[in-house]
């Protein structure tokens, strides 16, 4: 909350301070950001709250830098708790973990040498997750609940030390296979599934294995942090992230992205100057990262440059929209020509930026380019982007022929026929 002398400003009190500083009437206003007249005269005057779609678009066309944004964070009905974490869905409520322990449940080992196996489904791993950068989740997951039954097999026969490789190696492909999951459109599998991790990690003895087993744990707070963050619960997806952040277990690179993550859900809150340090406490542990070795990597790896999209990424939702683009445009220049996922989500979040600074071009072309990589990944997270991009269109497609028809070809992505692992 903005506080000017001992009187706490509303956010309708700074919108109309912001819009007569620059002289603007309230039909330039509306004309700029393409909301009713009658309807900024009402939140205007305390008679309506903003809404997010609105704080941002009156934040930058007022060159706000964000104060909107909080503001409208402030009034906002609060989605949860702090407290309130994603919920512990039982097995049973998810088809598609159903469906990933009956594939594993058949899985046989055809060997007893636990090394070869151990050292085949590692290699495997790597190869599954490039899969994932350019691929269908839900041709993924069927693998991958395939090699984590061998692995689980395997366990019930093995030897430490082997035994510890085998247990976190499963562990690590029940994550994965979360993330996929979660892709797939199912938040209940990937938390379901996501547990399995946690819990298997948590069994690896120390000693060898212990450390990655100890960061893996900590890990999956983040991916139920994910979870939390796409459905709009800003308050979890802090909760989570800085619980991970600040746990002794946690490495430094878990410790990047857990504030990487924090800042996500401060700007999903519209809370600037929180989301702004998280941001920088990961700058100062990414500096201090020792260089990845040959243990699996957490999180995301095949997105271009994580800094600079996640910065771009909490931007925008800050209100920031220029600012986002040329962060998310340098972070997409370094991802693979093949990185068909980031390209499509973060590029669809390039396309908003666009839009809600007034470069239609940039964002028709940033769009197009998006939409073409989604179509190849069927992601729900890029589904999601989407339908946020789609709801900003259609309050701009009437004066626009282009925008009406990306809007057309949006629509069409998200009610395509897609494929996925539920029955």
């Amino acid at each position: 909350m903005i506080v000017q002398g001992e009187t706490e400003t509303s956010f309708g009190e700074e919108l109309r301070r912001l819009r007569d500083a620059r002289g603007m009437s309230l039909a330039d206003l509306a004309r700029e950001v393409h909301f009713d007249r009658g309807h900024l005269s009402k939140v205007e005057r305390s008679l309506r709250g903003p809404s997010v779609a609105l704080a941002r678009a009156c934040d930058s066309a007022l060159g706000a830098e964000g104060r909107l944004v909080e503001l409208a964070g402030s009034v906002q009905p609060s989605p949860a708790q702090a407290d309130d974490l994603p919920p512990a869905w039982a097995l049973e409520d998810s088809p598609c973990a159903v469906q990933f322990h009956r594939i594993a449940a058949s899985a046989t080992p055809f060997t007893n040498h636990h090394e070869q196996t151990a050292a085949e489904a590692r290699d495997l791993y790597d190869k599954l997750r490039g899969h994932g950068h350019a691929g269908a989740p839900s041709s993924l997951v069927p693998l991958l609940a395939a090699q984590f039954g061998l692995l689980r097999a395997a366990v019930s026969t093995a030897r430490p030390p082997v035994r510890d490789r085998l247990v976190l190696l499963a562990a690590h492909y029940a994550e994965y296979a979360g993330w996929m999951v979660q892709e797939c459109g199912d938040d209940a599998g990937a938390l379901a599934l996501t547990r399995v991790a946690a819990t298997l990690a948590a069994s690896v003895a120390d000693g060898e294995q212990g450390t990655a087993a100890a960061a893996l744990r900590a890990y999956t707070n983040l991916r139920m942090a994910d979870v939390a963050l796409y459905r709009g619960n800003g308050k979890a997806v802090v909760t989570l992230a800085e619980r991970t952040e600040f746990v002794a277990d946690a490495t430094t690179a878990v410790r990047t992205l857990a504030a990487q993550r924090a800042a996500q859900g401060w700007a999903l809150l519209g809370r600037s100057r929180e989301c702004l340090s998280a941001l920088d406490r990961a700058d100062e542990y990414a500096a201090h990262e020792a260089p990845h070795g040959a243990g699996i990597r957490l999180g995301s790896s095949g997105g271009g440059r994580l800094r600079e999209i996640v910065r771009g990424w909490c931007l925008l939702d800050l209100g920031r929209s220029e600012d986002a683009a040329a962060l998310l445009t340098a972070g997409l220049a370094a991802a693979p020509a093949d990185a068909h996922r980031a390209r499509a989500l973060y590029g669809v979040r390039l396309s908003m930026s666009y839009a809600t600074i007034g470069d239609l071009q940039g964002a028709w072309e940033s769009a197009g380019t998006a939409l073409a990589r989604a179509r190849r990944v069927d992601s729900a997270a890029v589904r999601h982007e989407l339908r946020t991009f789609g709801a900003l269109l259609r309050r701009r497609r009437r004066t626009n022929r282009s925008i009406a028809d990306l809007q057309a070809r949006i629509d069409r992505e998200l009610f395509r026929e897609h494929h996925s692992l539920r029955t």
